[in-house]
């Protein structure tokens, strides 16, 4: 028997084979097309670039405003030690002003006995003489409602006048006259003795009343009276002591006025 030996590779045509590759996902991609790549790093570094550009501006803002803060520092401790300079200065204008105040009380509580005497004097009528005139506390003024158990004497203290009168009519006339005085509180004024000696008066030692008939004697009244000085500033009665012959308080009292210490 023979055997029959066919090599079919020997007769077959030699082809070419043209791989492709397969499309995945529905659509083809070609190679080597980066734009994807790039459109996404730019997509991921623009924020980034944002936060870095936002970061420097902060960061410079910060910068300046911790430069103007040290400035306002600077102005603000230059300004703290001229404060303490004008405390000090006002610390000096209160302690002036506080010694000129005190100055200017010790003129302005001070009424003359000059010119209380000459104003008395003047004020004295013809039928009473004075005999003794004395500086006293003065009456006390009227009871603080708030305190009642307390009565203040007046600043000013006051005054006695004692002497003789040959009428009762004359010491009242004295009194009135007194009440007028703007050297004295005028509700203050008040009679506080009125007594007639036991004896007439003797012509021979003792001289007549004015206006008294030489065969008519008249017999004598011993008086007091009281009133409290005046509480009314020396500066506003200028006018009065100047009358009163009082030159030198007045000459103060002027110049401090001039110089508008007082008013």
């Amino acid at each position: 028997m023979y055997g029959l030996d066919i090599n079919f590779l020997k007769d077959r045509e030699v082809r070419v084979f043209d791989a492709k590759p397969r499309a995945r996902g529905g659509g083809a991609t070609v190679v080597g097309d980066r734009r994807p790549l790039y459109i996404g790093l730019a997509a991921a570094l623009i924020p980034l670039a944002l936060v870095g550009g936002y970061w420097a501006v902060t960061r410079g803002q910060v910068n300046q405003l911790q430069v103007r803060s040290t400035e306002l520092d600077a102005e603000s401790a230059a300004l703290q030690s001229q404060l303490q300079e004008i405390s000090g200065i006002q610390q000096q204008i209160d302690l002036v002003r506080a010694e000129n105040n005190a100055f200017v009380t010790v003129f302005n509580d001070i009424i003359p006995w000059s010119a209380l005497l000459q104003d008395i004097r003047t004020r004295t009528p013809a039928r009473v003489q004075i005999v003794s005139l004395n500086q006293t506390e003065g009456a006390p003024l009227e009871v603080d409602p708030a305190d009642p158990n307390v009565a203040a004497s007046p600043p000013a203290g006051g005054l006695t006048i004692e002497g003789v009168s040959c009428s009762y009519d004359a010491i009242n006339d004295f009194a009135l006259v007194l009440q007028r005085s703007p050297l004295l509180q005028s509700q203050t004024v008040a009679i506080t003795q009125a007594q007639q000696q036991p004896s007439l008066l003797d012509p021979q030692t003792q001289g007549r009343c004015p206006g008294a008939a030489v065969d008519d004697p008249d017999f004598l009244i011993d008086y007091g009276i009281g009133a409290n000085i005046t509480d009314t500033p020396a500066s506003q009665l200028i006018d009065e002591l100047e009358r009163q012959g009082t030159v030198g308080l007045v000459t103060r009292l002027r110049a401090l006025r001039e110089r508008g210490v007082i008013e």
